[in-house]
């Protein structure tokens, strides 16, 4: 029985690891100035509508939902990744399956 608890616990442990911590270790913050079309591929992660309410200069707008998909069909980019999404969480969330795709550098920025 202890050694059921015990194995429980690791497996809590390391699922915290993985779903919280990690992520932070390949997602940055960048800011908004610093961010030029010459050496970022800039994603806006919002919904259609946040998007188009406060739009993101140079941003592609691909909503968190179809992130998969468009990863899959047809995105494809040699240069370092800028998130832009109204919280850390969406980010944190793209993050996760662009690193999946073998997307080094990831950086994120909280639209305006």
């Amino acid at each position: 029985m202890e050694l059921l608890v015990s194995l429980a616990s690791i497996g809590l442990i390391v699922f915290v690891i993985n779903q919280y911590v990690l992520p932070f270790n390949y997602l940055k913050k960048i800011d908004q100035q610093s961010i030029n079309d010459d050496r970022y591929c800039v994603i806006d992660v919002r919904d259609y509508v946040s998007a188009h309410r406060s739009p993101f200069p140079s941003a592609e707008n691909i909503p968190l939902s179809y992130l998969p998909r468009a990863l899959k069909e047809r995105f494809d980019c040699s240069k370092e990744i800028v998130l832009v999404s109204d919280d850390v969480r969406g980010a944190r969330i793209a993050a996760k399956m662009m690193r999946k795709k073998n997307f080094k550098s990831i950086y994120y920025t909280r639209a305006c």
